[in-house]
């Protein structure tokens, strides 16, 4: 009988792809929302309205700490593995 060495970890396999599929629409969701809020705080800003325009500015510095710590994340998970 002939044995065939197992070459791919198919469960290994499988849990890369969900979990780069669910990382990367999170951290494309986040960052539009930094996006979305950085170009609003802006148009609001231009019509003088400062309070509003000052919540979607925080909202855009909230998307980029969270992009920017995914990204931090991401790299630090690679390096120590």
């Amino acid at each position: 009988m002939i044995l065939v060495a197992k070459i791919i970890d198919t469960q290994a396999a499988w849990q890369a792809v969900w979990t780069a599929t669910v990382a990367g629409i999170a951290v494309s969701l986040v960052f539009a929302l930094a996006v979305f809020g950085g170009t609003r705080s802006a148009d609001l800003r231009r019509d003088s309205r400062h309070v509003p325009a000052l919540a979607f500015a925080a909202l855009a510095v909230l998307g980029v700490g969270a992009t920017l710590g995914a990204v931090v994340y991401a790299i630090t998970l690679i390096t120590t593995k």
